[in-house]
């Protein structure tokens, strides 16, 4: 038993080894180019997803700092110094808390210089008797938060000082001196009872000097800050609430933590992240650092186990080449061994002239029976192939049957692709068989109309009846090998559909009698054949393109080559290599036939 398993392996030719390496590499390949390819698709919905956050949070502050310069226009449009009901008129009109969520108010901050402080003290006590600055400091100018609203829920910020502390007052300086919109570090806001982080957003307002004697610059044009404070929580929960996202992020101002999705009580958070990014961007005057991670949602709805299906589809397909490839060669070594017997009792019946014709017979009887048996056999080997596979398509049926209402758009793909590989292996085996017996067949000559056997040839094929086709039939009727000319002529229309690139087009025949021959043409519209690669395509398993964009043997133009050299006929491929192709070949006469 062993010596016959080492036997078959043995015998089999170099080509055999080469389809199953070449077979297994391709199935190796499909699978690191799938999963690289899921990789790269995941990694990129992840870094727009990173993006994403990043751009929604500088598209939230521009809208806010939209707010804060539509306060400044309403300053410059008051004929008088603008008043406390003045700016809540104003900031009812804006609606705050309904269209700009996540801002805690909006108010204006006066400049004052010490001289100009009692008579802004007086002025604000008119209308708000307990009015003063706090706290305390050393600073030589004043900026007092004078408005602020809805003014219940900032009171304690009403008089506020922001020469008091550095990052509020040097944001506040850059912003008079940039005349740009300008953001805070990290501060804690006197309203917010819970202490946590968050900034101010100023927008510089400046006007005629000459006229205010109330506050504002002596020297220059400044008047003071139309701002808006925000606790970071508030914003984030306004702009990016976290439900169902998938990734969470953290935000940075110089080391110090403005806001954190980064921790075990975060919702959907992932401790082993697939993926995690900084991004910093400049924020009105600050360098603000995005630390994304993706959460534990985005590896659940991105786990990719195409590649997978197809490294195990690829060695299932492997498996079976290999056991085919075996059989083969079981069976052509039994040939082998019986031609070998065959040609030795020849040899010896040559010396017995009496009994060699009766023996000759015998043999020529027995060779046809071992060719019979040879067809018998691979058509079982084939059809014991089919079961398996059967089987395996029976399998998916039930599993899909069962799952169907779980299934993901890719599992559902990848479901479709197992089919798709699985009649693609059956349709194989189909034209190996049929390539097998080209050459071993007997076949009879038949009188019949060539341009009504082509019509009809290419009505079964284009079933859909998506491409046209012209038949210029100038022989007519003839009697020929009708079973071998069919075979040709069904490969080339099948090939010239299969191939279009557009689903739909142009199919030609064109057929005429020469001196001694007929000059047969099969023409299409569809992508034309490079130079180089017009002889390959005769080749056993050869396509041009991937296999999963033709449902093709690669068995179609090998057995018209075949088919063709079986009876020395002449043949070519006509194309510039961009658009249409000709498959001319030239077919003998009846007696030309009889002589083979």
């Amino acid at each position: 038993m062993q010596d016959q398993k080492g036997s078959s392996f043995n015998g089999f030719h170099w080509s055999h080894w080469a389809v199953i390496s070449l077979s297994l590499l391709l199935t190796l390949g499909a699978w690191y180019f799938s999963h690289q390819q899921a990789e790269q698709k995941t990694k990129a919905q992840f870094e727009f997803q990173a993006e994403q956050i990043v751009s929604l949070v500088q598209e939230r502050m521009e809208k806010y700092e939209e707010a804060l310069w539509a306060g400044v226009a309403a300053l410059h449009t008051m004929p008088h110094h603008m008043t406390r009901s003045d700016w809540r008129i104003f900031a009812n009109s804006l609606n705050v808390e309904s269209r700009f969520p996540g801002i805690n108010g909006i108010g204006v901050i006066h400049y004052l210089e010490p001289d100009k402080l009692d008579s802004y003290l007086a002025w604000q006590r008119e209308t708000t008797p307990d009015y003063a600055l706090h706290p305390a400091h050393t600073q030589n100018e004043y900026w007092p938060i004078t408005y602020i609203e809805p003014q219940m829920s900032n009171q304690a910020a009403v008089g506020l000082d922001m020469a008091h502390e550095i990052n509020r007052y040097s944001a506040a300086k850059k912003a008079r001196d940039t005349g740009k919109a300008s953001i805070t570090g990290p501060i804690t806001l006197v309203q917010d009872a819970k202490k946590t982080p968050g900034f101010l957003f100023y927008a510089p307002w400046y006007g005629d000097r000459q006229s205010n004697h109330l506050y504002g610059d002596q020297e220059g044009d400044f008047l003071g800050l139309v701002y808006s404070p925000f606790i970071m929580k508030k914003l984030m929960g306004g702009v990016l609430e976290n439900s169902n996202r998938q990734v969470n992020f953290s935000i940075h101002d110089g080391g110090e933590v403005l806001y954190s999705e980064l921790n075990q009580s975060s919702e959907n958070y992932d401790d082993a992240p697939l993926f995690s990014k900084q991004i910093e961007i400049n924020m009105y005057g600050r360098d603000w650092l995005f630390t994304v991670q993706s959460s534990s949602l985005f590896r659940a709805q991105n786990t990719q186990n195409q590649p997978w299906i197809i490294l195990a589809g690829g060695i299932v397909i492997d498996s079976l080449l290999l056991i085919i490839f075996i059989l083969l060669s079981r069976a052509n070594h039994r040939a082998v061994s019986y031609a070998d017997k065959v040609t030795q009792d020849l040899k010896l019946q040559k010396e017995e002239l009496e009994i060699a014709h009766e023996d000759l017979q015998l043999r020529n009887q027995e060779l046809e029976e071992a060719n019979k048996d040879l067809d018998q056999f691979a058509f079982v080997a084939s059809h014991d192939l089919k079961a398996p596979l059967r089987g395996i398509s029976q399998l998916a049926q039930w599993i899909e049957e069962d799952l169907r209402e779980n299934f993901s758009s890719q599992t559902r793909e990848f479901m479709d692709l197992l089919q798709g590989r699985i009649q693609r292996l059956e349709k194989l085996l189909d034209a190996l068989l049929s390539y097998s017996r080209i050459g071993r067949e007997k076949n009879t000559f038949e009188q019949f109309h060539l341009g009504t056997r082509v019509t009809e040839l290419f009505s079964l094929i284009n079933a859909n009846e998506a491409f046209a086709f012209d038949c210029e039939d100038n022989v007519g009727e003839l009697n020929t090998l009708a079973v071998p000319l069919e075979l040709v002529l069904r490969n080339l229309l099948s090939n010239a559909i299969k191939h279009h690139d557009k689903g739909q087009g142009n199919i030609q025949f064109k057929a005429q009698k020469q001196s001694d021959h007929y000059q047969i043409c099969v023409i299409d519209d569809g992508p034309g054949i490079p130079t180089q690669f017009q002889e390959q395509v005769f080749e056993l398993f050869k396509t041009l393109k991937p296999r999963d964009e033709v449902e093709s043997s690669g068995l179609g133009l090998s057995m018209v080559k075949k088919i063709l050299d079986r009876y020395d006929c002449h043949y070519q491929i006509s194309s510039n290599g961009d658009r249409g192709t000709c498959f001319e070949f030239e077919w003998p006469f009846e007696a030309a036939l009889r002589e083979k």
